[in-house]
């Protein structure tokens, strides 16, 4: 396989267009049950034979960590934790309140600081786990980029690195133009039903095929039927990347509705790290590590990470 990569860290990062998909062999799935802020939370764990580090996944706003982060497809692996087990990292991700396997709390809302309060809880747990290690890296995708954006802006020194993908600028931005009160949620919570359109948002089909689509909206309605309640969403108000300054990746499908090229470059400059990257994926939306882009997307995480030696912690 051939890539080209235009390595200049200070400011954008390309790869140019790759076919095909990960071949990565299925890697046994280890389930915890872990109390964060006295709440239990479903955690899962792929280990790596001899890993280099961890990385932290975090899911974002509509589906859970397993259909995005360990999907089989038939006989396809199309497992973004497996890819990166291949790659040498031992792999953590979560399903948040209300999310997959983890229970709404009493209030029955999540809310961005206790969204980020428990990824914090949980980045300790991980590191806890592996003593001898660098601190892990902090992977956040969609709304999950929102959170892990959150949780380094105010605990830098929980991770190595931060990695926002498909990070949605666009829904932040909309909601720094609304007033405080437009964004208090209703009395009662929506307990929304999930749907195929919601599902399916964001994939490019020319860079997919239906049976990978069809099996994603078949577990995502399986894991998450019914839809997380938000409230506070002023709270995302607060995200500032000229307060980021952990050494930090953006990366994102050229075609992602949620993250436009041309919306994302100011918040690019403005990320106060020096030691940045910006990763372009050609052919692709908001869905990469499911599209065909994903080889590319492990490829620019792992590139990024592996870019210097890390020291012990």
């Amino acid at each position: 396989m051939k890539f080209v990569i235009i390595t200049i860290f200070s400011t954008i990062l390309s790869i140019a267009s790759v076919s095909g998909e990960s071949l990565s062999p299925k890697k046994p799935l280890i389930k915890h049950e872990v109390q964060f802020n006295n709440h239990p939370f479903a955690v899962y764990e792929k280990r790596a034979a001899q890993p280099a580090n961890e990385i932290v996944l975090i899911h974002g706003r509509t589906i859970s960590a397993l259909p995005n982060f360990d999907l089989h497809v038939g006989s396809k692996n199309k497992s973004f934790m497996d890819a990166l087990v291949e790659s040498g990292f031992n792999v953590y991700a979560i399903d948040l309140r209300g999310f997959g396997n983890t229970p709404r709390d009493q209030s029955g809302w999540n809310t961005p600081e206790k969204a980020a309060s428990d990824v914090k809880e949980f980045l300790k747990w991980v590191a806890n786990r592996h003593p001898q290690n660098s601190k892990p890296s902090l992977f956040g995708y969609s709304l999950g980029s929102l959170v892990s954006h959150l949780v380094v802006q105010k605990s830098p020194e929980l991770v190595s690195d931060l990695i926002l993908f498909g990070h949605p600028i666009s829904y932040l931005n909309k909601i720094k133009q609304r007033s405080k009160d437009d964004d208090q949620a209703p009395v009662k919570h929506l307990r929304k039903p999930n749907s195929v359109e919601w599902s399916s948002d964001g994939f490019i089909l020319e860079s997919t095929t239906q049976a990978v689509i069809d099996a994603y909206v078949v577990a995502c309605l399986k894991a998450d039927p019914v839809l997380v309640d938000w409230d506070q969403i002023h709270q995302w108000r607060q995200l500032d990347p000229a307060k980021v300054s952990t050494s930090t990746l953006l990366i994102n499908g050229i075609h992602d509705p949620h993250a436009p090229v041309e919306t994302l470059s100011p918040f690019f400059k403005q990320i106060k790290s020096a030691d940045k990257a910006w990763v372009i994926i050609s052919k692709c939306g908001h869905n990469v590590h499911l599209e065909d882009g994903a080889t590319r997307l492990v490829n620019g995480v792992v590139n990024f990470i592996r870019r210097k030696q890390r020291s012990p912690r």
